[in-house]
């Protein structure tokens, strides 16, 4: 027969084993208590999409307009049109003119679309009303984009002469025979960034016939890339 415990060592080891029973219970309880997650935001952030052309992007509601490269250059920023454009097409020989007699101007123009790389670039030596952005042929009610080069690499090109055009001075569509004239409403410099929000280029006109003759110009010196920072915008209305 093995020894006897006294009746104390039996109240040691009972209060012992009732202990470790209580720990024992608490860490299980607190290890199943479910773990709280990180509260998570709901917010969200409104990134602003850069400036991506030359022109940026419109600070109005107007459609977003491309302005002519490298001579004019729209942005035109990408934008996206509310008519799809239409790839640039090379002049042909039509009757259909721009006159401005004095800078002694009489050209044929032609009708184009964005180039490949989305701006106005018209064909060297040679005068485009622009297709798209819901602007019109020149001659009809509504605001016509007529572009042409102020010079091509270091040639003088068709708009070499429309810094001269002032106030008051005249301008003429010829379409089969017919003469329309328009009369100089606003002759100026403007930076390209800032013709994109130009009402009178790009906003909405169903009450009149309007020209907006746009190139490029030497008032605000060149870009890092050789560009001018500056177009030459004559607006004309039709008299």
């Amino acid at each position: 027969m093995g020894p006897r415990l006294t009746d104390r060592r039996v109240t040691v080891w009972s209060v012992a084993l009732a202990v470790l029973g209580i720990l024992l219970s608490w860490t299980l309880e607190r290890g199943l208590q479910p773990v709280q997650a990180a509260p998570v935001s709901t917010a969200t952030t409104t990134a602003r999409l850069p400036v991506t052309s030359a022109l940026g992007e419109p600070r109005q509601k107007y459609t977003p307009p491309p302005v002519p490269t490298p001579s004019p250059s729209p942005s035109a920023t990408a934008p996206k049109a509310t008519v799809k454009p239409k790839p640039s097409q090379k002049p042909t020989a039509s009757g259909f003119r721009l006159r401005i007699p004095e800078i002694g101007l009489d050209h044929r123009m032609y009708g184009g679309g964005l180039s490949s790389d989305g701006t106005i670039d018209p064909e060297p030596r040679s005068i485009m009303w622009f297709q798209g952005y819901d602007r019109v042929r020149p001659g009809r009610v509504g605001t016509a984009v007529i572009a042409g080069h102020v010079a091509s690499g270091s040639r003088r090109d068709v708009f070499a002469n429309l810094a001269d055009v002032d106030v008051g001075d005249k301008v003429q569509i010829v379409d089969k025979g017919k003469i329309l004239t328009y009369r100089v409403t606003r002759a100026s410099a403007i930076n390209k960034y800032e013709v994109t929000t130009d009402a009178a280029v790009w906003g909405r006109n169903t009450s009149r016939s309007r020209l907006a003759i746009i190139t490029c110009d030497d008032a605000f010196g060149f870009r890092g890339d050789g560009h001018r920072v500056a177009n030459f915008v004559v607006i004309a209305d039709r008299v």
